[in-house]
């Protein structure tokens, strides 16, 4: 299982990061049609208990010239589909000026509807 994995079925992964401030949770589904993922997630704020991440600029991006930019809504959550390379990396701001990345690279794996 790949690091950071808390569940996986058929097409579909959820994964909890811990990147301060904030803990990710993200759910990764394959489509049924075509070779494009579906990437759900949610920030919350761990440096205030109760407190999610509000208008965070988030970016999903295949290394493949493909980037989705989304914000956060009021309860911390975020949606893009973007199209399956097995080499995706979510990114937003972090403190100060540096910014969180987090590979996604093959997340679903060897499951149907990914490309390794």
């Amino acid at each position: 299982m790949v690091a950071g994995v808390r569940s996986s079925g058929l097409g579909a992964r959820q994964m909890l990061y811990r990147a301060d401030p904030y803990q990710i949770d993200i759910q990764i589904e394959a489509k049924p049609e075509g070779n494009r993922l579906t990437v759900t997630g949610q920030l919350l704020d761990i440096s205030s208990p109760g407190v999610v991440g509000r208008e965070v600029k988030v970016t999903l991006s295949n290394h493949r010239g493909n980037a989705v930019h989304t914000v956060t809504n009021e309860f911390g959550e975020f949606r893009g589909e973007i199209e399956n390379t097995g080499d995706l990396e979510l990114s937003f701001p972090g403190q100060g000026e540096k910014s969180i990345m987090i590979s996604l690279r093959n997340a679903l794996g060897n499951l149907p509807g990914s490309k390794a």
